[in-house]
């Protein structure tokens, strides 16, 4: 089997295209290889950003809780009549000061002997 020179130039050829395909193809690959990391960098930080973001919810969300628990309607009633309870109270207390003070007419008897 003899190969003539167009043979050979043709083989030749065909290895220059392999190679050049090859490195071309190892170029590709590399910068593949950088975008994705570059990628991966983004997605990563995306990630982080969105635990916080979920974290912040999280906390938003149970102080919202805390507050509709303490503006709840049973909550609110119960305090409305504890302040009513107390406003009777002091409201007592003052007319019985009132009165107290009504019947204290400003002098004081004698207490000891040597007064007298």
């Amino acid at each position: 089997m003899e190969f003539s020179l167009r043979d050979l130039a043709s083989f030749g050829a065909i290895a220059v295209s392999l190679i050049g395909g090859f490195v071309t193809a190892r170029i590709q690959i590399k910068q593949l290889m950088e975008k994705m990391a570059e990628h991966n960098s983004i997605f990563t930080r995306t990630d982080q950003r969105l635990d916080e973001a979920e974290s912040a919810r999280g906390v938003i969300e149970s102080r919202v809780a805390i507050l509709s628990e303490i503006n709840s309607v049973s909550a609110l009633e119960k305090r409305t009549m504890q302040i009513t309870d107390l406003t009777t109270t002091v409201r007592m207390l003052q007319s019985e000061v009132s009165l107290l003070r009504s019947l204290h007419n400003g002098s004081h008897p004698v207490t000891t002997k040597e007064d007298k």
